[in-house]
């Protein structure tokens, strides 16, 4: 396995990808076959760019892979159209095991253009700034300005 870690910005790509497809499993436009395909694909990918540090989360991800595929095989050999409650249980178990581990695979990289973003306030909501230590500066005297540099006079 040939660890790339420090390309975050791919592996950003990947899991948004992988978030799409179960996304869109979950819409309904997506097939169950077409799903367990599409994860195994990108999971496969997953792990080239993500190496050993995320191995634990790897193993997850590819456990509930595992546990769609097989009953998407059950499914097609059985010749039936939909799941038993059962799938349906164990299909929603393993969609949210894919969520929670790709939220442990978001980059912490600094450098990634597409990181995790700062939430923003609710509309309406005003911002608060970081508490600080100590007292607040008082503000000195204005000086007159031209917009960029002090006037001198």
């Amino acid at each position: 396995m040939t660890a790339l870690a420090p390309h975050a910005p791919l592996r950003r790509f990947v899991t948004d990808g992988l978030r799409d497809t179960v996304d869109s499993y979950t819409a309904g436009t997506l097939p169950l076959h077409r799903f367990s395909w599409e994860l195994e694909s990108r999971l496969a990918t997953l792990a080239e760019l993500t190496g050993l540090p995320r191995y634990r989360t790897l193993v997850t991800l590819r456990a509930a892979q595992h546990a769609v595929a097989t009953i998407d095989v059950e499914l097609r050999t059985s010749g039936r159209d939909t799941l038993t409650a059962a799938e349906d249980h164990t299909v929603a178990a393993a969609i949210t095991t894919l969520r929670t581990g790709l939220a442990q695979l978001d980059p912490t990289d600094p450098s990634d253009p597409a990181g995790p973003a700062r939430p923003r306030p609710a509309s309406g909501t005003p911002v608060v700034a970081a508490a600080t230590t100590g007292p607040r500066p008082v503000p000195g005297p204005r000086r007159p300005t031209d917009g960029h540099r002090p006037l001198v006079a």
